[in-house]
């Protein structure tokens, strides 16, 4: 379990780096990234921008490793 939390951790806190990192280089040339979580085919337009996502992945890949580490401690 510990051996799957680390790489899920690690996985998530790379692709939540790589979606922060793109979210300020789009910012930068001036385009603001958003995913629509809606249905356009209804007119239905929920935008959130890429930097929250970005940052939800990179928190839940920390809470990931956190716990793997906090479970290499647990007594046997």
């Amino acid at each position: 379990m510990r051996r799957v939390l680390l790489w899920l951790g690690a996985v998530l806190c790379v692709v939540g780096l790589v979606v922060l990192g793109t979210s300020v280089m789009m910012s930068v040339m001036g385009r603001s990234p958003s995913f629509n979580l809606g249905d356009p085919a209804k007119f239905q337009f929920i935008l959130v921008p890429f930097w929250q996502v970005g940052l939800g992945l990179a928190v839940l890949g920390a809470i990931c490793l956190w716990v793997a580490r906090r479970h290499s401690k647990v007594p046997t």
